[in-house]
């Protein structure tokens, strides 16, 4: 199976642009959410979840950080809070991820696919996962063995579910990229639209002092 390995190892922080790996990185997370957030699912609210990574018991566990909260909701064995050594991922071009929708038996068979690994858990590889539930589309964790998957695991008020069928994150470095409107540093640059606004308003100014003329 095509794997490509987050900066999890190591367990980097982007701050700008050189620290980006393949489009990619995860942040430091301490409530403020990073404008280049991926946005991985929705509450019921309508507002999005996104996911975030928790150092526990030397391990990276994914899971999911609603918008605005200040902690990490994940599983081990157990459902777990974390605000602190939490992370956030951010996407420089999130059109290069994709979902797929899978059954938790058929992931170990799709080896064509570059499944994105979110977490570190010595002698597995860990995924990540979205599902609807509870009225939510939320984000948790997929783990798997040399020999199979288990379950997408995700967290809702303080237990944990898991869920025989699910979407799972890839990553495609041939997507065809668009402009992404916001820099690396997470400041949306305006440009191309003030040289727009400028542009309009030359032409106004031209066609004023025109009929003024007539």
């Amino acid at each position: 199976m095509k794997r490509y390995l987050l900066i999890i190892v190591c367990y980097l922080t982007c701050v700008n642009s050189e620290n980006y790996i393949e489009d990619y990185c995860w942040r430091d997370y301490n409530g403020e959410t990073p404008l280049d957030a991926y946005k991985c699912g929705t509450d019921r609210n309508g507002d999005p979840i996104y996911v975030g990574q928790a150092l526990f018991e030397n391990k990276l566990i994914p899971g999911k950080i609603h918008y605005g909260d200040t902690k990490v909701h994940f599983e081990f064995y157990r459902a777990y809070t974390a605000n602190e050594s939490v992370k956030i991922l951010c996407a420089r071009h999130p059109e290069r991820f994709q979902w797929i929708k899978v059954k938790y038996y058929e992931v170990f068979r799709m080896t064509d696919k570059h499944f994105f690994q979110g977490g570190y858990e010595k002698g597995y590889d860990t995924y990540i996962g979205r599902a609807q539930s509870h009225g939510e589309l939320t984000v948790g964790k997929v783990i798997c063995s040399q020999t199979n998957c288990i379950r997408l695991t995700t967290i809702e008020n303080g237990s944990w579910y898991d869920h025989d069928e699910f979407e799972i994150l890839a990553y495609n470095p041939d997507a065809v990229l668009y402009q992404n409107p916001y820099l690396v540093e997470g400041a949306q640059t305006f440009v191309p639209y003030l040289l727009l606004l400028l542009m309009i308003i030359f032409l106004l100014a031209i066609l004023f002092i025109t009929l003024r003329r007539c």
